[in-house]
């Protein structure tokens, strides 16, 4: 079957003609394609950069509140996960900022009475969150050392003792004295979550924690033993799955980056609610979120998982 070829600049074309019927194929490729997407990703990681930058804190020349200086530089003492505003004017620099999209996930505006468990709390931003919207007690838990971590083995093998046994927590300890917190953190596996320990609680959350777990299905297993109400499943997706249909498709990503083990599609991760005692799930939300110093967005979904 004869074949012409066209290429125009990063735009590359065929076609094949013959007894049979014509055949056209396109493509993006080649030096100029990319030349042409590293100048996009640098444009939007810079202009990213300039919008993160703007929340970082600084410590003026000349402080004029002693007491905002000094929380400025103990939050400069340490890295950051979450971004987190502790009043007089410091924000934390985290890697997400969920501030500006706090709105999509359509959290309760009141939590007047309720119990609320935050899975993987981190620096303590959801956590927050739920107290400040009038939760009666808030727990947060999370693993107590980077070594709890569920990090495969032969990553651990390579990672030194002393990084191992580094405890978590800094960020939630400066974060929580700042805001006069009254929120409980707790260290432990989520996979080891027992009502007879914890109790129940009337919501329960975890927020980007399922890409980082060898084993989500366990996980969801034992959140649903400690929630008699609703969970708030939020995660990022990977949009070469998530569009393929009603099949539960998840990408194996074995722990070795970041420590990611997975990338869900939404219907995944709805199975898996499913499937560990959930008696509905549904959708409220799904938006680009921004990670620093990265070109591109994550696609965030966010699941409501209801036990009745």
């Amino acid at each position: 079957m004869p074949r012409k070829s066209l290429k125009v600049g990063p735009l590359h074309a065929s076609l094949a003609a013959g007894r049979d019927g014509a055949e056209v194929t396109l493509g993006l490729g080649g030096a100029a394609w990319n030349r042409w997407y590293k100048g996009l990703a640098d444009r939007r990681r810079a202009a990213r950069d300039v919008a993160w930058n703007a929340a970082v804190p600084r410590l003026p020349a000349e402080p004029a509140n002693p007491e905002a200086a000094a929380l400025a530089a103990r939050v400069a003492s340490v890295g950051w996960y979450q971004t987190i505003d502790l009043g007089h004017g410091v924000l934390t620099p985290g890697e997400f900022n969920h501030i500006p999209h706090l709105a999509k996930y359509r959290l309760p505006e009141t939590l007047a009475g309720k119990r609320v468990l935050d899975i993987g709390t981190f620096d303590g931003f959801w956590a927050f969150q739920f107290e400040k919207r009038g939760a009666a007690e808030v727990m947060a838990l999370d693993v107590e050392t980077f070594g709890d971590i569920d990090f495969p083995p032969n990553v651990r093998a390579g990672m030194a003792d002393d990084l191992l046994a580094t405890p978590l927590g800094r960020g939630f300890a400066i974060a929580h004295e700042a805001l006069g917190s009254r929120v409980q953190r707790r260290t432990g596996s989520v996979y080891r979550l027992d009502a007879a320990e914890w109790g129940r609680f009337d919501v329960s959350h975890i927020g980007n924690v399922l890409v980082h777990l060898r084993d989500p299905a366990l996980a969801l297993q034992r959140m649903r033993a400690v929630t008699e109400g609703v969970a708030i499943i939020s995660e990022m997706v990977d949009p070469d799955i998530d569009g393929l249909g009603d099949a539960p498709l998840m990408r194996y990503m074995g722990g070795q980056v970041n420590c990611n083990w997975w990338r869900y599609s939404t219907a995944s991760l709805r199975q898996l609610a499913l499937d560990a005692g959930f008696a509905r799930v549904e959708e409220v939300a799904r938006f680009n979120l921004p990670l620093r110093d990265s070109a591109r967005d994550q696609r965030q979904v966010v699941l409501l998982a209801h036990t009745a």
